[in-house]
């Protein structure tokens, strides 16, 4: 991979150098493109219950789905060969295209081939934003890396807000694909022109020999807690739309709201890069978290737009504040790769468990929702924080007395 030598830092292998922005620019832009189709979600929610007249299950039920193989893709990811970025990268995005046009075509005609398409292409995302991930993950600056990542999925959540809608009135629900076929070619291009595959580069240093026993607890805490955040995530944001119509809010309302909350996210996306070194890792997570079940109970019980404006900003918030500090502490304290790589899976198996539960919780109304999201974010918290605190193995401990 273009960038990817440690001589240009002096840092051990796997260290990706300032100067190589256009491959940094590559893995995020590919990282994107496999997620674009959760980024539209409520778009796309939205013209399958509009314009292709499918019921709220249903709608459920496709976000699984695309959720679901999301997490699919991500653990075939796990055990493709390494240092391949570029090649795995253009398989991925190649299947995604012809999975997005399937589905433009067969969306009104088939339910179980639009769902059938719709898996496809969640793997290939999968394995995009997998690779993608573990490539960041070895930059010198994590922090800024997956801040910058999330900072173009807020631009392209934006986009979606704005164009979408206007051309799925014009074209149909075929519109609402639109800017996922632009991204996918784009990222293409920069994946073909920035990145190139070198194993070497990709390796794990073998000199730090590996996770040991903490590090592998330490490991295991941080995925459960991305799990945890991530069904409460899903369960506010595939609803999210949805939530507002139940408040008296029309489209054009939500849709402020939902940009409004998007542009505090981008924001919010620069922050982690400067935090840690001032605060550490743990109170912002902690604090974030403790930020997004705040949000949650104003969703519940505020009344209007402007409670839902606030309720969305400090959702979006938390979120683009949080995610970048949790991969983060991953990436500090895995030495074998594979949890980072699963931490793309466990992302997309809890955005896809967040709808699913939230409806199975609550068949009438939208207190599942909310009951959801809070016990998953406080779920969250409490892994993380056992993850983070000090540990030692029995015999590093006693070699410690010794000294």
């Amino acid at each position: 991979m273009a960038g990817l030598s440690p001589s240009a830092t002096g840092g051990g292998p796997g260290v990706m150098p300032g100067p190589s922005r256009g491959g940094l620019a590559a893995l995020i832009t590919l990282g994107t493109a496999g997620v674009c189709t959760f980024l539209a979600m409520p778009v796309i929610a939205a013209a399958l219950a509009n314009s292709l007249g499918y019921t709220q299950r249903q709608v459920g039920l496709f976000s699984t789905v695309q959720l679901i193989s999301l997490s699919i893709g991500c653990v075939i990811s796990v055990f493709l060969p390494r240092g391949r970025i570029r090649r795995h990268g253009l398989a991925a995005l190649a299947v995604m295209l012809c999975s997005d046009c399937a589905s433009i075509l067969v969306g009104a005609g088939s339910w179980g081939w639009f769902l059938f398409f719709r898996a496809l292409g969640g793997c290939a995302g999968g394995i995009a934003v997998s690779q993608a991930t573990g490539g960041m993950a070895l930059t010198a600056n994590s922090e800024r890396s997956f801040g910058l990542f999330l900072a173009l999925q807020t631009l392209v959540s934006i986009l979606c807000v704005y164009a979408l809608p206007p051309l799925v009135a014009h074209f149909g629900f075929g519109g609402s694909y639109a800017v996922l076929l632009a991204l996918d070619g784009m990222a293409g291009l920069l994946v073909a022109t920035a990145l190139r595959d070198d194993g070497a580069a990709m390796e794990i240093d073998l000199n730090r020999g590996g996770n040991d026993a903490v590090a592998w607890l330490r490991c295991s805490g941080l995925l459960v807690s991305i799990l945890c955040f991530f069904v409460g995530v899903g369960a506010l944001w595939t609803y999210l739309a949805l939530l507002g119509q139940g408040r008296g809010l029309g489209p054009d309302q939500v849709a402020t709201a939902i940009t409004v909350s998007k542009l505090v996210a981008f924001a919010a996306s620069f922050l982690p890069g400067l935090l840690r070194i001032r605060i550490g890792r743990m109170v912002p997570i902690l604090a974030m978290l403790g930020l997004l079940c705040a949000a949650v109970q104003l969703f519940a019980h505020g009344t209007g737009l402007a409670p839902f404006v606030a309720a969305a900003g400090l959702f979006s918030f938390g979120w683009y504040v949080l995610y970048p500090f949790q991969l983060s502490a991953l990436a500090e304290a895995d030495r074998d790769g594979r949890p980072m790589l699963a931490s793309a899976a466990l992302t997309g198996i809890g955005l896809g468990l967040g709808p699913a539960i939230a409806m199975a919780v609550s068949s009438v109304g939208t207190s599942g929702i909310f009951v959801t999201a809070t016990l998953s974010f406080i779920a969250s918290a409490l892994a993380a924080m056992l993850a983070l605190v000090p540990m030692r193995l029995p015999s590093q401990r006693l070699a410690g007395d010794a000294s």
